[in-house]
């Protein structure tokens, strides 16, 4: 009968603890033989039961740091608002898209792919094209003024109305005699401006 009023007055003490206003007392215990007797000072005391802490466990884990980069996050947000000058969009693939009348000039696009990409009217003003993949793609009067294009590759690519102006093309790549026919202005580097 004595186990079960504790058991009920701990319960008790869960519920007013839940409460938030309820003073809690820890009343005197004293053992004589197997019976345990609580005595409790204050009549509106509640008597509670103290848990021994388990004991703790410590485990070594190895720590890993991660390595500094050097390389800077990609801007591929300024395709939205059309406007990636001056972005990093350094070996992104931008394959098979809709690209037309994006401003991409002075824009570091080294490795980007534009494979079958329609790109026309867009503008590559001194953008660094080193080793972009223009295989495929619709490059309708796009302008190239300043670019730097080697190693840049122009297979199967439309550059009907392009301009190819102060651009080197001593390193590009897959770039055929009828695809340089169709452009609209071609100037070496170091001959005369293209306006």
């Amino acid at each position: 009968m004595k186990s079960l009023r504790l058991m009920l007055l701990v319960a008790l003490l869960g519920v007013a603890a839940a409460c938030g206003d309820v003073a809690v007392v820890s009343p005197a215990t004293t053992v004589d033989g197997d019976t345990a007797t609580t005595v409790v000072e204050d009549a509106n005391a509640v008597a509670t039961t103290v848990a021994e802490p388990a004991p703790t466990t410590t485990i070594d884990v190895p720590t890993t740091t991660v390595p500094v980069t050097t390389t800077t996050v990609l801007e591929i947000s300024c395709i939205k608002t059309t406007t990636c000058q001056y972005a990093n969009l350094v070996g992104v693939d931008f394959s098979r898209l809709k690209l037309d009348f994006i401003d991409f000039s002075v824009a570091s696009l080294g490795g980007a792919s534009f494979v079958g990409a329609n790109l026309n009217n867009s503008l590559f003003i001194r953008a660094d094209l080193s080793a972009v993949n223009f295989e495929g793609a619709s490059l309708k009067n796009v302008d190239f003024t300043a670019a730097t294009l080697a190693a840049a590759s122009f297979k199967g690519a439309n550059l009907e109305g392009a301009v190819l102006c102060d651009v080197d093309l001593t390193g590009v790549l897959n770039l055929t005699k009828e695809q340089l026919e169709k452009v609209k202005k071609f100037k070496t580097k170091g001959k005369v401006y293209c306006p």
